[in-house]
């Protein structure tokens, strides 16, 4: 519905025939943004405008060294997980792997990382020119095609990680299995990791065995991408989902020895009322028309697609047989049921037996009893354990183990954070940027905007002197951040919007790599473009990675910032004279902003990858009519204000 009346607000203003071209232009950026490839690729190719006003990446090279393509599965095994969040926090990926994928559906979706090379005998030539000392090599797997790629980490002074994902002397190791490559892997890394209990008693074994001395075993179990599978999201119910009295859903591998059909099939017959769905590549399910008529395969998704399905399921479960395979494993797809929100059934697994709405049994009267149960969704659980079970989680506690970081924004910070009757989610604001701040020291500055929903009195009984709490007279965003910068003492000042929170302990870390430019006077992770009209049209996520190439850490070709993780120093902000309060109560006072850093003679960067995840539309109610028409009258203001000042700005990066 907001989408018919934005197009019905469209004609009104512009007329039929600029809505159509706009519409047009509209679903050919969609198109591009949909028709990335899934093909191996040495290097980015940068274009001409991302090479004249782009930064690239600094930080460390990572190589993750995988046994399968990044797309496989959907993109959602642990090493494609690594990869995307390595690449969300600034890092420059590069992705090795050793067979090519089995599966019929191939996917195009994006490659979050600089090169995807499938290891052959080029492999060396084809690295030889990205890998540094002091590099990071993470390997999964003891497989013998990786040797010459472990000597050249080796020879290079590159740090070595070895993850055991899996339990290789069972079948899952045939092809893979390599002794003398799993005692070199042990031998030569730094960090050693066991994703599952068992596999870091196995660990210990062989150290023990081989007699490598002084290496520690970590226990990182898999993990969830919060910012994909929260909860907290609005989702349309997917089509194909098939609900029933009791709507169950299993997405993954359907075909092994670990899958306990059985179970499935007698769960099924016993209970025709269930609707049970199946997500995965089943062409190697060899007794598919075999199974009731209530075991619906709705065939392979993208990880993306998934969060959806569970929104609509009464329970997701996992029907593993229990044994030398499944006792090894950490399900993955576990830590993202739990993070949507859904009950889960499963069979017996030793690692997840502790985790949070999670029903276990071997049989299918004892699944049968746990879903005809009013069982509820501790809510609450599921957000504690989330908080510790991310992907940012996993990769902060690896770099602590092979990096040593300090931050120079250390108690040279002050964030500022709005509040309008957004008590349900700034408490997730607050509680991220308390965790993650040993690094940084930073102040937290909260200005309340005039909220009716006794958020004030909340947070003011919650936090105490942990924040700095302050009453805005009125709602509005100018009015309220300026309010908080007088009443801050750093030297840098970090905007953040109150549906916004950290996601790990180094969730600045690519803004610093920019602050030794003396030329950049406003950094923000939010940015946008303006139109011929010299108004504000498409934003970065309008665009492919959104507008950022794999290889770059930031560009500078941009029209505006957004202020929900904006950057700037506080002697600037003040030269300016901050934001401009005839923008309250909202909307074009970021963009604004902007454009009076840039008439300063300094530059705006945009850098996707500070470490936030933003829940949108919480404080604003945006596309309600109220708010467009704010939106229209702030507009015009904009306009007229930087047509009199400097109107060559408004025609910056023009899409």
């Amino acid at each position: 519905m907001n989408k018919l009346k934005k197009l019905c607000n469209h004609v009104k203003e512009y007329g039929l025939v600029k809505t159509i071209k706009w519409v047009y232009k509209y679903i050919a950026l969609k198109i591009n943004h949909l028709s990335v490839k899934n093909i191996d690729f040495v290097d980015v190719e940068n274009d001409s405008d991302s090479k004249e006003f782009g930064y690239l990446k600094e930080l460390p090279n990572i190589f993750i060294v995988a046994s399968i393509p990044y797309y496989d599965i959907g993109a959602g095994q642990r090493c494609s997980q690594l990869a995307k969040t390595f690449n969300k926090m600034g890092y420059n990926v590069n992705y090795l792997y050793a067979y090519k994928s089995s599966e019929n559906t191939k996917f195009s979706i994006e490659m979050p990382m600089s090169s995807h090379i499938f290891i052959d005998d080029k492999i060396i030539d084809n690295i030889k020119d990205k890998v540094h000392e002091n590099d990071l090599f993470i390997f999964e797997s003891p497989c013998n095609k990786f040797s010459k790629v472990l000597d050249y980490a080796i020879n290079s002074k590159c740090n070595i990680v070895y993850e055991s994902i899996d339990n290789w002397e069972t079948s899952l190791g045939n092809g893979i299995y390599d002794e003398d490559m799993l005692y070199r892997l042990l031998a030569n890394a730094r960090v050693v990791v066991g994703t599952a209990k068992y596999l870091v008693e196995q660990l210990n074994g062989y150290l023990k065995k081989y007699k490598i001395k002084n290496k520690k075993v970590l226990y990182l179990p898999n993990a969830v991408d919060e910012e994909l599978f929260c909860g907290l999201r609005e989702m349309v119910k997917p089509k194909d989902l098939v609900v029933g009295k009791k709507t169950l859903l299993y997405y993954g591998s359907l075909w092994g020895s670990w899958f306990d059909w059985d179970l499935l099939n007698n769960l099924a017959k016993n209970n025709p009322e269930y609707s049970i769905n199946l997500i995965g590549d089943y062409s190697r399910v060899l007794d598919k028309d075999k199974c009731p008529d209530n075991i619906h395969f709705l065939g392979l998704k993208k990880q993306y697609e998934l969060p959806a399905y569970l929104k609509y399921v009464d329970f997701s479960f996992i029907p593993f047989k229990t044994g030398e395979i499944s006792d090894y494993v950490s399900p993955l797809k576990v830590f993202e049921y739990i993070s949507m929100y859904t009950c889960v059934i499963s069979t017996y697994l030793p690692d997840i037996s502790n985790y949070p709405n999670c029903y276990f049994g071997n049989t299918y009267k004892e699944w049968e009893s746990i879903i005809n149960k009013d069982v509820k969704v501790d809510r609450e659980a599921a957000d504690n354990f989330v908080n510790d079970n991310t992907w940012f989680n996993r990769v902060d506690t690896l770099i602590d183990n092979v990096y040593n970081n300090k931050s120079i924004l250390k108690d040279n910070l002050s964030i500022v954070i709005l509040n309008y009757n957004n008590k349900d989610i700034i408490f997730k604001s607050i509680n991220s940027l308390l965790k993650y701040n040993e690094l940084y020291n930073y102040e937290i500055i909260v200005v309340d905007n005039k909220s009716s929903d006794g958020s004030y009195e909340l947070l003011n009984n919650k936090y105490g002197n942990k924040i700095k709490l302050y009453k805005n007279t009125k709602n509005g965003c100018s009015s309220g951040r300026n309010l908080g910068v007088s009443k801050s003492n750093k030297e840098y000042i970090l905007f953040l919007d109150s549906d916004q929170w950290a996601t790990n302990k180094y969730f600045l870390h690519p803004y610093e790599r920019l602050l030794k430019h003396d030329d950049i006077g406003l950094i923000g992770w939010a940015a946008g473009f303006f139109n011929d009209s010299g108004i504000s049209y498409y934003v970065v996520d309008n665009f492919p990675y959104r507008y950022m190439p794999q290889n770059m850490l930031a560009r500078s070709d941009i029209s505006y910032l957004g202020s929900g993780g904006m950057l700037i120093k506080r002697d600037l902000f003040k030269k300016i004279n901050g934001f401009d309060e005839l923008y309250d109560p909202t909307c074009y006072e970021d963009t604004d902003l902007s454009l009076k850093v840039l008439n300063e003679g300094k530059k705006i960067v945009y850098c996707p990858y500070l470490g936030i995840i933003h829940l949108p539309h919480q404080t604003t109610k945006d596309g309600t009519d109220a708010h467009t028409k704010i939106l229209l009258e702030k507009r015009e203001y904009f306009k007229n204000k930087w047509m009199d000042k400097n109107p060559d700005l408004l025609k910056r990066c023009i899409k």
